[in-house]
């Protein structure tokens, strides 16, 4: 058969073909198919034109299906269930699937955001595997390369195919050992630039947020240790007369192991936004949607419990 024969019409009369092999009738594929009897004869003489075949021929007990319409058969069930798959919107059962997820997110996140995310994965989807990677800010420009599948993050300013969904706020507080000569004095905003401090370099940046904002105020503090890990920068703080300033749900989750000392942060600042990121080239993936929604959940109010204890 020439393709080029084969117009979208003589697509449509595969169904009817499919029909009648298993009716075996005209009568009832009609009614199953809720068309006329005289429809179905049409269909049938376009099939025969097309296939250049009988298909079937006349006996006491119904239609019998030629040869040629018998080897057709098992081919023709296979592809209308392929062809009915491509349209259908793929389903997604988190019970049993068995899947592969990439997320990125520092080590902040994954201690702190992610712990209720995991335990629910395993709970609801024991065959899924997760993947946490870490977060570099070039990879808001490389989501559609790295194959990652999210991101946890806070984001200023996205490219157009990336898509995101806040989660909830933190805010900056200090953290020094309890044992620090201000630990219960407190901290104004001279007494803080004056102190040696730790910084946490993603990335390898040699300034952070705060930095910024004390430029703005004419001040400038002494980063004396610099490390690229949260977790490491608190078990380094504790044990030294440094003042590290992080987000206040890593403060709450780790000060109490660490021996550290939660102190206000000593100036006017602006909450900052998580967000649950990911490319456009995900949107409508059913398995990546279930992911995007159980994340989200999770983040918001694992954030929500954080911002109680917080203003308690």
């Amino acid at each position: 058969m020439n393709i080029s024969r084969v117009s979208a019409a003589d697509l449509n009369l595969l169904p009817v073909f499919h029909v009648l092999l298993e009716e075996r009738s005209v009568t009832r594929a009609a009614g199953r198919l809720n068309l006329t009897q005289s429809a179905i004869s049409r269909n049938l003489a376009r099939l025969r034109e097309l296939f250049n075949d009988p298909l079937f021929t006349r006996t006491p007990k119904g239609l019998a299906p030629t040869p040629r319409a018998e080897a057709l058969a098992l081919q023709l069930h296979h592809s209308l269930q392929d062809i009915s798959s491509l349209i259908e919107p793929p389903q997604f059962s988190p019970s049993h699937a068995k899947s592969d997820f990439r997320l990125a997110t520092t080590d902040y996140g994954t201690q702190v955001l992610l712990p209720s995310v995991v335990s629910r994965l395993r709970s609801e989807a024991p065959g899924v595997n997760l993947e946490i990677v870490p977060w570099q800010e070039s990879l808001l420009n490389q989501l559609d390369q790295d194959n990652i599948d999210l991101a946890v993050c806070t984001v200023k300013a996205a490219p157009a195919a990336v898509h995101g969904r806040g989660v909830g706020d933190d805010q900056f507080v200090c953290v020094m050992s309890t044992n620090h000569p201000l630990a219960e004095v407190g901290l104004s905003l001279e007494s803080y630039a004056k102190q040696p401090h730790a910084l946490i370099t993603m990335g390898g940046a040699r300034k952070g947020a705060i930095d910024y904002l004390l430029e703005e105020k004419g001040l400038k503090r002494r980063i004396a240790l610099r490390v690229p890990h949260f977790v490491a920068a608190l078990a380094l703080v504790a044990q030294s007369d440094l003042v590290l300033t992080v987000p206040f749900g890593l403060a709450h989750s780790c000060a109490k192991h660490y021996q550290l000392k939660i102190i206000p942060f000593p100036m006017q600042q602006n909450n900052f936004t998580y967000s649950v990121v990911w490319h456009e080239r995900y949107m409508k993936d059913a398995g990546h949607m279930w992911l995007r929604q159980l994340v989200f959940e999770e983040l918001t109010s694992t954030l929500k419990a954080l911002k109680a204890d917080f203003n308690c």
